[in-house]
């Protein structure tokens, strides 16, 4: 162990003073750490840039036209007389065609026809109050093809006939 009085005999034998401990080194700052980022920012910016502008000028903007709506009625019996000239066999035909009316009920009565079951969608347009002989007719043409397209039931072609007869009458009764 050491004792005061060594310290004290110490710094006389050697002649020197006890100094206090030296500052740490100035470190001059690195500033290329900062140039490097600078430079890659300003790169990437002017990138972002060039490339929003280059895709945004090849984009032409195209002015809204307002289109002239037609009437449900029009549409749909344009796509039964399509559907009539297309000859398929009897499962895309019966479903084509009740496509066609749920999207005339649909655009008619602003029911979600697509979306609903039959039954569903028979419900809907009793509380639309739609005339019950188009009701019927409707339940029976959405019933026979509902058959055909979901029990594999394959009607001749009298009853194909019979189901565009159906549809255009549901169209032509239904016409406000």
């Amino acid at each position: 162990m050491f004792l005061l009085s060594d310290l004290i005999l110490q710094t006389t034998v050697n002649r020197q003073s006890i100094r206090d401990i030296k500052p740490p080194f100035d470190v001059p700052p690195n500033y290329m750490m900062y140039i490097i980022l600078g430079i890659v920012i300003v790169v990437g910016l002017s990138l972002g840039v060039f490339y929003l502008r280059k895709h945004r000028l090849n984009k032409t903007i195209t002015p809204i036209v307002e289109v002239e709506s037609r009437p449900a009625h029009e549409i749909a019996l344009e796509q039964l007389n399509a559907l009539e000239k297309d000859t398929k066999d009897m499962e895309t035909f019966h479903t084509q065609i009740s496509y066609v009316i749920r999207e005339y009920i649909t655009a008619r009565f602003h029911i979600p026809a697509l979306e609903l079951t039959t039954s569903s969608l028979l419900r809907e347009m009793i509380s639309n109050q739609v005339d019950k002989s188009c009701i019927d007719r409707l339940q029976d043409f959405l019933t026979n093809c509902d058959r055909v397209k979901f029990a594999s039931y394959l009607p001749n072609t009298s009853e194909a006939d019979k189901r565009m007869i159906d549809a255009r009458w549901i169209i032509d009764t239904t016409i406000s």
